[in-house]
């Protein structure tokens, strides 16, 4: 159902039983690039909270606690390609998708304290606050911008924009906002050694909006004719040192549309 019709638009009367079925939700390609100033034996674990399971990951290698955990051991190389030991694949980046376990429902504030910044993918919203709300022909060139300032390099901006452009381009106007990478790290901890330099992780939410619903987001209007350099601060990125080729650096980037 669609939130600007009516139940009534779609032919329920009163009385008429409705059943409600949640819909998955996808996050969609995190990539993990490494780039090391020497070839060195790297490993990587990755580990989600309850509220979601991986899907996809690749290069393959085992998963356990019910998909919620990986280790991938790789050797880096000076070009930033990756070499995974268990298969002998020379790949660009490590990738994993991962969909929300609907049964897994987190804890209410009330029950347990919360931290400032929280990220669940169950219950991740988008609101007039936090986030910017832009034309989608505004979207290429404010995400370029925005993804420069949070580290991202060419080859990483332009696949995550060609990535999400094809979702993004099904709506009139889009509200996106970055999750702090420590809010991130929470609900999808990335433990990797030898420990890196500098470790960047870029995600972002983002959902339709409807010129009908515009009103409801005058402050993230405003907030989309700001310099995107705030996102750095949001997010937390050191950009002089994620760009310093002397350092072990870790970048990565994923996103979800939220559907509600």
């Amino acid at each position: 159902m669609r939130e600007n019709r009516s139940i009534r638009s779609y032919n329920v009367r009163d009385g008429d039983p409705i059943s409600l079925r949640a819909k998955s939700l996808l996050l969609k390609k995190p990539v993990i690039y490494l780039y090391s100033p020497s070839d060195i034996d790297v490993s990587v674990k990755l580990s989600l909270i309850p509220e979601w399971s991986l899907s996809v990951i690749y290069p393959v290698v085992t998963t356990e606690d019910h998909g919620q955990r990986l280790e991938w051991n790789v050797r880096t190389h000076q070009d930033g390609s990756l070499t995974e030991h268990n298969s002998g694949l020379d790949v660009s980046y490590l990738f994993w998708e991962a969909e929300s376990n609907l049964q897994a429902f987190p804890q209410s504030p009330a029950s347990k304290p919360q931290p400032v910044d929280t990220f669940n993918p169950i219950s991740s919203s988008l609101d007039d606050m936090d986030s910017i709300v832009i034309p989608v022909d505004k979207a290429t060139v404010y995400l370029d911008k925005s993804l420069k300032v949070l580290g991202l390099h060419t080859e990483a901006r332009t696949s995550f924009i060609t990535y999400w452009l094809p979702s993004i381009l099904k709506h009139e106007y889009v509200a996106l906002r970055f999750v702090p990478q420590a809010a991130y790290e929470r609900a999808a901890s990335l433990s990797i050694s030898p420990q890196p330099d500098v470790v960047t992780r870029v995600f972002m939410l983002f959902r339709g909006i409807s010129k009908e619903r515009l009103a409801n987001w005058s402050n993230a209007q405003m907030q989309a004719e700001k310099d995107v350099a705030w996102w750095a601060d949001v997010v937390g990125v050191d950009l002089a040192r994620a760009g310093d080729m002397a350092l072990f650096r870790v970048l990565e980037w994923g996103g979800m549309e939220v559907l509600i």
